[in-house]
Order: structure tokens, then C-alpha cells, then sequence
């Protein structure tokens, strides 16, 4: 699997997910843009890859507006000539159930996991697709298909991923632009450690946790950037509008 000559946006890329995927295609040969609202984080990450000698820029952004996802486009054009792939990735959970989560709550997962991931593939289909050419891959869960007690706006926002990844790969295939989603289970990122750490025995929480999995661990960010790299590959060339369930075999089980 190699993205040689190939230039990807990846969204919230200063940790978890995001940072491991744009670290993986920028290793396999991608020139990649590392998106995120975090200044500070993402100036470190892609400091920290260009020391290897990787070929990275950075773009501080808030993805939730069509300007932000606009200036991404508009600066790694500037840099790099062309769009290949878009990994819209950047998320917030939070976990409360709708009796206690708030309008502000409610209304920031909608904007960040959907509604920011629309405005990016509406900033790069007009570039991909006078190439014709080009990927998606758009970071769902599998919460969108079985039921979370503890998180109904996340799951529901994952749902909208996956619906929109249909239309988008059935629209543009004709246009040579393919799209699929990334389901993943329980990673090891910030995200998930901070939800740990709020039960009464973190450690305790981790172990409970993971031993739900057949593969009896959490997921690594590596594990999910391994195949999106893959899903962005041209060994991927007839994959689109396909959900990823990448979980440790949760979804498998009965009980």
C-alpha cells in the first residue's frame, strides 16, 4: 500500500486517530495537510513529522464553517497543487444521555462530526472532481449501528456519516471519486481516556472494557490508520460507499 505522489487533508490530526492516520500516509508517501482547531497541538505535530523528513504542513481551522474547510482547501492547493484524498476525522463525545445533555452539547457533536464533515467534502468535490479523481474517508463508529446508552447525539451523528458517505460515493463515482467509512469501537485516544478517568476506578473501567472485545483489547490509533491508508490506496480501487466496522470483533458477539 503506497500514496506516492499523493496529497491528503486529514481533519483533527494534532492526536488520536487523526495524528496516527496523517503520520501513516505521510510514511507510505503522501504529502499531507494536518488540519485541527488546536493550534498549539497541531504545530507540534506536524513539527514533530517533518523532523523525520516526512512531507507535512499544517492548518489551524474550524471545520464546523464552510470558510475554515474553504482556507484548508485553499492552502494546501497553494502547497502541494492538488487534492487527492480527505480524511474528515475530527469528532467530539460527549457522553451524556439526552437527559442531561444541553443545547450547547447537543448542538457542537452535530457541528463538528457532520455538519463540519459535509463542509469539507463540499470544499474538495469541486477540486476532485475536475481531476477526476480522489478519495473520502470519513471517520464514523460503530455506534451507528448498534445502540450506545451513553452517547445519542455522537451516535446519531455517526448514523449521518454513513448515509452521507452512500450518496457521496454513488454521486461522484462516475466522477472518479470514491468514498467509504472508518467504523472503528473503543481507541485508545485522549477521548476515551478522559471518559475513563471520570469512573470511580479508571483501571478498573480500562480492564472492564476491553474485555468485551473477542480480541480482549482496545483498539490502537494505528490499527484504525492502517487501513485507512489502504481505503485510500489504489489497492482500494473498486471499494466505495463501504462501512469499515473495525472494532476487535464487539459487533460479532451475541453476548
Amino acid at each position: 500500500m503506497k500514496l506516492d505522489g499523493k496529497v491528503a487533508i486529514v481533519t483533527g490530526a494534532a492526536q488520536g486517530i487523526g495524528l496516527a492516520t496523517a503520520t501513516a500516509m505521510a510514511e507510505t508517501g503522501a504529502r499531507v495537510v494536518l488540519v485541527d482547531r488546536n493550534a498549539d497541538a497541531v504545530a507540534v505535530a506536524a513539527v514533530t513529522l517533518a523532523a523525520r523528513g516526512l512531507t507535512v504542513r499544517h492548518c489551524v481551522a474550524d471545520i464546523t464553517l464552510p470558510s475554515g474547510n474553504q482556507r484548508v482547501v485553499k492552502e494546501t492547493l497553494a502547497a502541494f497543487g492538488r487534492i487527492d484524498i480527505l480524511h474528515a476525522n475530527a469528532g467530539v463525545a460527549p457522553f451524556r444521555d439526552l437527559l442531561t445533555s444541553t443545547e450547547l452539547d447537543i448542538a457542537n457533536t452535530i457541528d463538528v462530526n457532520l455538519t463540519g464533515a459535509i463542509h469539507g467534502c463540499a470544499a474538495v468535490l469541486p477540486v476532485m472532481t475536475s481531476q477526476k479523481q480522489g478519495v473520502i474517508l470519513l471517520t464514523a463508529s460503530i455506534a451507528a449501528f448498534v445502540g450506545d446508552p451513553s452517547v445519542p447525539v455522537y451516535s446519531a451523528t455517526k448514523g449521518g456519516l454513513v448515509a452521507l458517505c452512500k450518496s457521496l460515493a454513488v454521486r461522484h463515482g462516475p466522477d472518479g471519486i470514491r468514498c467509504n467509512t472508518l467504523c472503528p469501537g473503543d481507541v485508545a485516544t485522549t477521548m476515551l481516556e478522559e471518559y475513563l478517568a471520570r469512573e470511580p476506578d479508571p483501571a478498573a473501567a480500562r480492564r472492564e472494557m476491553a474485555d468485551r472485545y473477542p480480541l480482549r483489547r482496545l483498539g490502537e490509533p494505528a490499527d484504525i490508520a492502517k487501513l485507512a491508508v489502504f481505503l485510500c490506496s489504489d489497492d482500494a480501487a473498486w471499494i466505495t460507499g463501504a462501512d469499515y466496522l473495525i472494532d476487535g470483533g464487539l459487533t460479532a458477539r451475541c453476548y
